[in-house]
Formats: C-alpha cells, sequence, structure tokens
C-alpha cells in the first residue's frame, strides 16, 4: 500500500506547511479502513520524504480527520468487515517515522489484532515496538524500514502508535506490504462484493 494512488492536491498558500489541513485517507482504501486522523501529504507540509513518491500517510496524534466508526486511534483495519475472513490480512513490514528531533528516540507500538468468534469482537492480539531514529532538522527525513514478525497473520486490524517518552507523537508511514490471508478467487469477489 503506497497512497501513491491518492489524488494529487495542492495546498493553498497559508496551509502549504500545515500537514493537518491535508485530505484524509478515504474509507475504504484498498478495501481497508483508515482511524481518525489519517491524513496524506507531498512536501512541502510533509518532512519525511516517501519511500515511494508522491505521497505518504501521516497519522496526527490529535486524531483530526475523517471518523472511521469503533476503530481504536491509528489503527488500519477491515472495518466494518472484520468477522469476515475474506478480509483479514497479513502484515510484513512498513515505512515509519516520527515527528521527533531528538534527542531522544521515538517508540512505535504496533499492535495486531484478530477477530474472536467467542467474543464476537475483534480483540489485541499481538504487540511489538520499534524504536525511530530521531530526524534533528524535521526536513528531508528519511523513513525506516519496519519489518513485523511472523505473529502478524490473519489480522482484523493494526493498530500503530508513536511516543517519544511518554508524549503521543504524529508518525508517517509508507509502502506498507499487506497481503490477503485468505486470498483465493472467492475471497476476493467478496471483497469485490462489499466495497
Amino acid at each position: 500500500m503506497t497512497f501513491d494512488d491518492l489524488p494529487n492536491f495542492v495546498p493553498n498558500k497559508q496551509n502549504k506547511t500545515d500537514i493537518t489541513q491535508a485530505p484524509p485517507i478515504p474509507n475504504p482504501y484498498h478495501h481497508l479502513t483508515f482511524s481518525n486522523g489519517y491524513v496524506y501529504g507531498p512536501q512541502p507540509s510533509v518532512p519525511y520524504l516517501p519511500s515511494s513518491a508522491p505521497h505518504l500517510a501521516v497519522f496526527l496524534a490529535n486524531g483530526s480527520g475523517m471518523m472511521a466508526s469503533s476503530m481504536q486511534p491509528g489503527e488500519v483495519g477491515d472495518g466494518p468487515y472484520e468477522s469476515m475472513s475474506a478480509f483479514w490480512f497479513d502484515a510484513f513490514s512498513a515505512f515509519m517515522g516520527c515527528d521527533n528531533a531528538g534527542p531522544g528516540l521515538c517508540t512505535i507500538v504496533f499492535t495486531g489484532y484478530t477477530w474472536s468468534p467467542d467474543a464476537k469482537n475483534e480483540i489485541a492480539t499481538y504487540t511489538q515496538n520499534a524504536t525511530v531514529a530521531p530526524c534533528p532538522s524535521l526536513v528531508n527525513c528519511q523513513l525506516q524500514q519496519v519489518s513485523f514478525p511472523t505473529s502478524f497473520r490473519g489480522l482484523s486490524g493494526v493498530r500503530m502508535q508513536a511516543f517519544v517518552g511518554n508524549e503521543p507523537r504524529m508518525f508517517f508511514v509508507d509502502d506498507m506490504k499487506l497481503g490477503w490471508s485468505n486470498n483465493p478467487c472467492q475471497a476476493g469477489l467478496t471483497r469485490l462484493r462489499y466495497q
């Protein structure tokens, strides 16, 4: 998921460097739903360079943006179809950055959710932390690739959160390598039917 097929936009002069004025990622996007707070942006409003141009996704730590029902802040998931195995996915890697000029490191917490038939809800099943180095200038920063463990399979959602110390931070993500856990022809037809 590169975000590069989203429509280009030109920020107005007053908001040229204000990423909070960027458009939200539309829901659904490639059959997945993004929680409240996800926008996408080009330079110069984003301090990080996309790992593939021209766009990357940004999660605003204050949670502003388009609302996506019952999802956790920072979650990317299968939205209303969390109980349908055709929408479960495997997470392999992503390129990440954090709104952090340093000197401390940024910790990104990844939580993998799976559907629980007993609870009739998705539950937090897996967690992984990654450390992202600061970008002292916050200009032309490079995203860092993070690989997910093999347990991040058959997910109904993955939540990302960034912290410097205990303070939530805005984070940047691009080139999320995801794949459908259930991918025969019938599952593909189900995804098409439930756009």
